[in-house]
Order: structure tokens, then sequence, then C-alpha cells
């Protein structure tokens, strides 16, 4: 870009330097930055291995060892002029002249450099220079969304800014949990899908992915004493047709039925799981070039069913479609038959992907094989002394006590017993029988998932050396700020812990929800407890831009507020005259996701019998009324912004006035169904006709509201979904009272 400067006109000069030695990290963060400076200055910068004499102005990336023999024994460029640095120049940029870096700190430094103003990136590590670079260009008024960058709206001229920082996070785990399940869950994202999301999350400074693979998906083989694994399918066996009548149906080219587009369709098994392996391996190399670890899940509790012959008490699993089977419930922890089949899954699972950094063994969703937990208690006890620290009385008393957990006391009890079970037969495998002996990553480190609270207190003695956990106190956020005092209790002394942070859930399921202020508190909660971060859980994720740039900071920035990274991104995306309506909305919003997290577990649960559920002859209850209106105000706060934004904060608006147009509807069309339900019950059949055809209506009206958003696969999936389970029943339901009413006549 040329600028006026004294009435001439001046094109800067900038050189990136970085190592001839370099990472592939550092080289890739001197390409970003040359990147923006394009995009933001038009300025063509150009990266080299040392300083020449032309250029304004230098900026330097790298580890700070690594700058000073960089620029104290430039290489040699042929034709190219060189300039070597004073001693006192390299000792300027020398190692005892920074501050000590963790692996995950970077410094930014504004300095003079060979008499040229010059910025010094340095990380403690490759990942941190491009934290530092990303950190560099948010100061340029750049923001990160989850679907790209909003720059600033006019351009302004070159500058490097006066700083001198160093930057070290508060909470060392920022992880984003991938594939997951059902089709409006990342389940459905092929790379084309996951690449620009890690791109962002990158700049956002994520450090690691959770790969959470379920048994019954097609990615990961194994065989067991001559039996082979021979199935394999996504989100449960359910399917989505995309037909010419549905909502939406533009957003599906010529796709027959909604599917993962890096996986064949129709095909066979083989086929199938070579392109699930490839998809993962795909995965987590693109994940490793952003700077990020790798966590995958190994389910050692849970197989397929082809494999049942191997069990000799095997049950059915307590899980959507009943896709696997586990051991009975009395069954005993060195079963061989067992052990063997657990043995394959593991070593497949490091044999298959060398390349994760840990293998996370988490608890199941619902404990079923618990008939063994005494004994399991007295061998872990006579082990790892745990009576010192609590008796199992204690434990399951205080289980007990449980009460506000879904399921309630029973389920707590049930949970903690069936983790005793799963913590013996963890420790049975990999500390006496030592079964990853001999394969491609006998070094592997565990991430303990899901254990019950009441055994926080006793990890550090159980787990092996090296291990972290993820856990899962309940639900939502909201849920678990109500029992924030549990967090107190973990090991986090001895054991890095992670907390798994719900943006989004499930049950509530494909509603508008934003749950910053929730997670605010946790945050604060973890700093306090020594806790090593947290992962995210989700399955739509177009709402959680807010929430996830307030997670981005926050981290780094302990005065990091809701509010105040709320202001940032309302002022860069939709300009200063939106302010006060985006935050209303997003106020609204939050208010709206407490009361679902309370009220609203299973209202729109992505599965069959989705809406018609709600065909019973009972009025709306009060909580779903108020999230109605809670809704409709939020919308007219984004309707008021729509008007007040900046052009390139439109769209961001538009987003939010069609999705909570769709929250409206979806609720109305609920509202609609159980009135006709009323009316069924009173024999009234033309009312009951009309109130189905208004739900009817009301549903593909929000459908298209929705569809006119839809930012990506989740959105894509979700509406795929709302068509199977709510659109075509509807339609279904309508036909049949129709013809009914004709027959009648």
């Amino acid at each position: 870009m040329t600028y006026s400067i004294s009435g001439t006109a001046k094109e800067r000069t900038v050189e990136l330097i970085v190592s001839k030695e370099a990472d592939e990290l550092e080289r890739f963060a001197a390409s970003e930055l040359q990147g923006y400076l394009k995009q933001l200055f038009d300025v063509s910068a150009t990266i080299t291995n040392s300083p020449g004499k032309t250029a304004e102005y230098l900026v330097i990336l790298g580890h700070p060892v690594v700058m000073q023999e960089t620029i104290k024994r430039p290489p040699s460029l042929g034709s190219r002029q060189v300039v070597s640095a004073s001693r006192s120049e390299v000792k300027d940029l020398g190692q005892n002249n920074f501050p000590q870096l963790s692996d995950q700190g970077f410094l930014l430094r504004k300095m003079t450099f060979m008499d040229k103003p010059t910025m010094v990136l340095c990380g403690g590590s490759p990942k941190a220079t491009l934290w530092a670079v990303y950190e560099l260009v948010e100061g340029w008024g750049v923001r990160y969304l989850l679907h790209g960058d909003v720059l600033p709206e006019n351009r302004a001229e070159f500058r490097l800014p006066e700083i001198n920082a160093v930057i070290e996070p508060n909470l060392q785990v920022r992880q984003w949990r991938v594939i997951n399940d059902f089709a409006c869950g990342p389940e459905s994202w092929g790379m084309a899908d996951y690449r620009p999301v890690i791109d962002q999350l990158a700049k956002l400074k994520f450090n690691r992915i959770l790969v959470s693979l379920y048994p019954y998906q097609p990615f990961l083989h194994f065989e067991v004493a001559g039996i082979k694994r021979q199935s394999g399918t996504l989100w449960f066996d359910y399917h989505y047709p995309i037909t010419d009548d549905m909502p939406g149906r533009h957003l599906f080219g010529d796709a027959k039925e909604f599917w993962n587009p890096d996986l064949p369709l129709g095909a066979s098994y083989e086929e199938l799981s070579a392109a699930g392996e490839k998809l993962v391996h795909n995965l987590m190399d693109y994940a490793k070039h952003r700077g990020m670890e790798c966590v995958l899940v190994a389910t050692l509790t849970e197989f397929p069913p082809e494999f049942s012959s191997l069990l000799k008490d095997a049950r059915k699993v307590h899980q959507l479609g009943e896709m696997g089977i586990i051991p009975g419930p009395n069954t005993d922890v060195t079963d061989p038959d067992l052990v063997n089949l657990a043995t394959a899954v593991l070593q497949s699972t490091v044999n298959t992907y060398p390349e994760i950094d840990y293998v996370s063994l988490s608890m199941p969703e619902w404990r079923q094989w618990v008939g063994q937990y005494e004994h399991a208690w007295q061998a872990l006890d006579a082990k790892y002394d745990l009576s010192e620290v609590q008796s199992l009385a204690e434990i399951l008393a205080a289980a007990g006590k449980r009460t506000s957990y879904p399921g309630g006391a029973e389920r707590a009890v049930q949970e903690t017993k069936g983790d005793i079970v799963a913590l013996y037969f963890y420790d049975h495998l990999l500390t006496e029988l030592d079964v990853l002996k001999g394969s491609h990553r006998s070094d592997m480190k565990f991430i303990f998932g899901n254990v019950a609270e009441e055994l926080f207190p006793l990890l550090s003695r159980i787990l092996p050396p090296g291990s972290e956990t993820m856990n899962f106190v309940d639900y939502t956020a909201s849920r678990v700020v109500q029992r924030r005092e549990i967090l107190k209790n973990i090991p986090s002394d001895d054991v890095p812990c992670t907390l798994i942070y719900t943006l989004h859930d499930d049950n509530v399921g494909v509603l508008p929800q934003l749950a910053t202020g929730s997670l605010h508190e946790l945050t604060k909660d973890l700093r306090l407890h020594g806790w090593a971060g947290f992962g995210t859980r989700y399955w739509l994720i177009s709402d959680h831009d807010p929430c996830i740039a307030y997670l981005a900071r926050a981290t780094w920035d302990t005065a990091a507020t809701p509010d105040a990274v709320y202001r940032d991104q309302i002022a860069s995306v939709c300009g200063e005259a939106a302010m006060l309506d985006m935050l209303e909305l997003f106020s609204e919003l939050e208010r709206i996701t407490i009361t679902l997290e309370e009220h609203g577990l299973g209202l729109t649960f992505p599965v069959p019998g989705m809406i018609m559920k709600h065909w019973t002859p009972e009025p709306m209850s009060a909580e779903l009324l108020a999230t109605l209106d809670g809704y409709q105000r939020a919308l007219d706060a984004a309707k008021q912004a729509q008007s007040k934004s900046s052009p390139k904060g439109r769209g961001y608006v538009d987003y939010w006035v069609d999705r909570l147009k769709f929250g409206i509807g979806y609720l109305e069309t609920i509202r609609a169904v159980r009135r006709a339900a009323i009316s069924e019950e009173a024999k009234k059949g033309t009312e009951t006709w009309r109130q189905a055809e208004t739900a009817l209506a009301t549903a593909c009206r929000a459908l298209e509201s929705y569809a006119r958003i839809a930012c990506d696969q989740s959105d894509r999936g979700g509406i795929a979904v709302m068509n199977e389970y709510v659109y075509r029943p509807l339609k279904a339901k309508v036909e049949a009272l129709s013809l009914s009413r004709s027959q009648t006549r």
C-alpha cells in the first residue's frame, strides 16, 4: 500500500526474519503474518533468514536462542546484500535479555535493531510463536470468529505497535472436541468442514483436540480370537433422506441422504472403515500442523455386536440404538475373554493412530457393569490404601446425596459403583498386565474421563504416572455452577484436571443457546482450584462466537469478563451503534439458556419422537412460555441492531434474527402440537386438524428461517434431522387427520 507522507507516496518495506532451521510452525507463522500484512495494509512483506539493507521494518520470529544465532551468522543469500548486527545488538536479542517463557508463553517487543523499527515475536515453542503472530494481528483490529476473520472496516497506515509484553496462559489446556455423535454435530464433518474451524481455533489459541469416537463408528478396525470387526455406521444408524418437498432442500445439492462427505455412503464395511481411519488421520495431522495436541477416545468396555460370542454374559448397551455389547453386571474384572477384547481395542488404537498424544479412557454414560464393585474396591484399596482417604461406605453415602443430578441419587450411586469397577479394570490392564508393551506406543499417556465426583479425592493414588483427568460434573454449564463446590475436591496439584465445558447441550438440542455467563463462573473456579483447563462439548457451533471469544481471552487474561469481550466483538464486527441492542440480545439469550438447562433437558433431543413426544394433552409449561417470550425480546433487539449495524456486521446480526425466528417457531410448533393433543382428547376433530396444520406450517417457516442462515455442516445436519423428526411426522399426522375428517363427513 502507498501512503502519502509530506506530499509524497512511499511504499513500506517489511522483512519477516525466521531461522534457516526454523520449525514448520514458525515458517507457517511467518507466512500467516505475511498474508495479514497484505490484507490489512497492502504491504508485500518478504520472508527471509537474515536482515537486508533495504527494509524499513523488521519482524523477527522464533525462540530467542535461535534468533540470536540467525542474526549473528546470517546465511549466504547469493548476490543479495546482508548486514551483520553488532555484538551489542545481537545481545539485545539474546536469551539473557528475554524472560523465561513456558512452552505456551510468548513475547511481543517493539525495539530498535540495526537502526530499524523492529518487532520481536518470541515464543517458548513454535506454536507459541504462531500465537504471538495472531496476538499481534488481533492488536491491529482483526477479530477471529469460528467461521472466519473480521477485518477492520478501513485500512490504516502500517505501524508496529508500542508493546513489550510477556503473555502466559492461566489455563494450560484449551481443548476442542471433534467427531463426537449426531448428524447435527461434528460427526457429520469432513475435512473441508474441519479445516477452516481448526484454523480459527489456532488463532484463538486452542491447543488440543479430543477425537471423541464411539464403538459403533467406522474409525477403528480390530480382530480378536479369529473374529474380525465387520460393522460400522454413523449417528447410531439413523438415516436422513433428502427429499424435494422438505424445507431447506436447497442446502443439500443433489444428495439423496445426509451423510459425512468424506465417507462413502452405502459402501462395504472395509471401504467405510478405511475412509474413516483416513479422516481421523487427516484431522489429527491438520490439527498438529496448527500446533495442537491430539487426544483419542478408546472404549474398552463396549464392543460391536459381532464379538458377543466372546463375552459369557454380554448385554446390550443402554444407549441410542443399542449398537454395542458390554460385560454383564457380574462379569469378573479379570475375565480373560473380556481382557482380550479390551486389549485388542487398546492395542489397535495406538497401532492404528500412533501419532496421538493421549488416549482417553472414559466412563460410560450409563453404568451397567457394577456387580463387581465391592471386589474391585477391595483390590484397589489393598494396592493403594484408599481407605486412608475415604471408606467405600462414605463414598456411596456421598453419592446418595447427589439428588439434583439427572436420574437422581440412584443413578449417582450406580455411577460410583460402576466407576470403581472400571478403574480397577483399567488398572489391571495398564499396570498389572502392561497390555501396551510391544505396541507402537508403549509410552502412551492416558486421560481418564467422566469419573464420578465422589471418587475425585482418590484419583491421584490410582492413576498411572503422567495421567490426566477430564471431568463431567453435569450436562450443562449452569447445572455445574449450582454444584461448583465439588470442583475443589479434585487432586489438581497431583494430576492435571480439565472440566468439560458444555457450550451446547444435545438434550436442549437445536434451540439457540449461549452459556458464557455460566462458563465465566466456572473459569474463575478452575483458576482458584488449580485446574489445568477445559474441553468443549457442543453439537451446533454457529451460536457460540461470543462465548468462544470470551474463553479465548479469559484463559490468558484473568481480568476478562463476558461483558468486556462482548463489547469488543460487537464494536469490531457490528459497530458501536448496534452495541446496546446486541448486548440485550446476548443477555436475554443467556437467561433463556439457564432456564432451558434447568427445565428443558430432552426438549429437542434430536432422535425419533423429537416433536411427537409433545403430542400430549397438556399445555406448554410456564418455563417454556417464558422462554418463548425471552426469544421474542431477543429477536426484537436483533431487529433493532440490524438497522444500526455497520455493513460488514450485517451478516452477523442477520444470523441472530433468523436463528431466533427459528427458536420462536419451534416453540410455537410445540405449543400447537400440545393444543392439537388437547383437542384430540376432547374429541374436537376439526380443531385437532386445524392445530396440527398450524404446527406443520409453523415448523416449515421455522426451518426455512434456519436454512437462510445455515453456516456449516452441523446446521445442515440439524435441518436434515428436523425434517425427519419434525416435518415428516407432522405432515403424516396432518394427512392422517385429513383422511379421518373426509371419512367422517
